[in-house]
């Protein structure tokens, strides 16, 4: 057995010893507080989940403070209530960052993905709020 094997049967024996799947949460991460985060822009996609909404996701790692190396998601939903929304958002997000979409990116979200590229490796601001409902809301602030 390899060292790494060891490792992982320690694990597994510890955490077996002393956790209990039936009343144990198996996630560890808390929740990250409201806030103004440090952040690296690392990741644009498009998404689609398995009721088919779309939108475009930007991952920003935080740098800094107690969640550094966490992740903060900003997304643009395109439900038929959200898109004109999304649209002037990320035109908007794009604008702040001094980098005009074209038009022509608006042709799937594929292609807009594609166009907002230019904006990874990119610092900012982001400002993590929970809104009355709890949904999360956020601000992000070229720096």
């Amino acid at each position: 057995m390899s060292k790494n094997n060891d490792d992982l049967l320690k694990i597994a024996g510890n955490v077996m010893e002393n956790f209990d799947p039936a009343v144990d949460s198996a996630d560890d991460f808390e929740d990250i507080k409201d806030g103004e985060y440090s952040c690296l822009l690392e990741e644009i996609t498009n998404r689609e989940n398995d009721k088919g909404t779309t939108w475009i996701s930007l991952q920003f790692s935080i740098l800094e403070g107690e969640y550094t190396g966490r992740y903060l998601f900003v997304n643009f939903f395109f439900t038929e209530k959200t898109q004109e929304r999304s649209v002037k958002g990320l035109i908007k997000l794009a604008h702040e960052f001094e980098y005009e979409l074209p038009l022509e990116a608006f042709t799937d979200l594929s292609t807009l993905s594609e166009a907002l590229q230019p904006l990874c490796g990119t610092n900012a601001t982001v400002r993590q709020t929970t809104g009355k409902s709890g949904f999360t809301n956020h601000k992000v602030m070229p720096e």
